[in-house]
């Protein structure tokens, strides 16, 4: 008889401390979950001193495993080429000039992109006869990046148009 009653009062404990954790956690979102405690019962027979366990279910609060991670804020600004000259932005547009190598530029945008982690990711150069066009594509957390790298053979300066959708 005296160990029902050290179970009982562990039972009664568990189920103040699952309100305690539950109201500790309103402000959370909380997850339902069972525990099941085997509470011991006296045998049928009274010439079998045994315990017979029965199963009970304890309702109890516990907080989710995974949480929502916000994506980094992307913005037009983010993509301006190290040392280029602004020459037009408007909204999520951008024109820029850079006398760097188109190449160096090309690449300098290409991590940027992975750096990103977008999802879905496009690369094509193109040099005819030292007319560089190099158009670069990323996607992912919800938007597109377009950037565009040209470079005509008569020119000493690279012209780079950004967009973002």
């Amino acid at each position: 008889m005296r160990n029902v009653q050290i179970l009982i009062f562990f039972i009664i404990i568990i189920i103040v401390a699952s309100f305690v954790q539950k109201e500790g956690l309103s402000n959370k979102q909380i997850q339902e979950e069972n525990i099941m405690i085997l509470i011991p019962t006296p045998a049928s027979n009274a010439a079998d001193a045994t315990p017979t366990p029965t199963p009970i279910l304890i309702p109890t609060s516990i907080p989710p495993t995974s949480t929502l991670v916000p994506s980094p804020q992307i913005n037009i600004q983010s993509f301006v080429y190290p040392g280029s000259k602004i020459l037009n932005q408007s909204g999520d547009k951008m024109t820029l000039q850079s006398s760097d190598d188109p190449q160096a530029i090309t690449n300098w945008y290409k991590e940027k992109l992975i750096s990103l982690n977008m999802k879905a990711k496009s690369f094509v150069t193109t040099n005819t006869n030292g007319n560089i066009l190099n158009k670069l594509v990323g996607a992912g957390n919800g938007l597109k990046v377009k950037i565009q790298i040209e470079k005509d053979n008569t020119s000493s300066t690279t012209a780079i148009n950004i967009s973002i959708e």
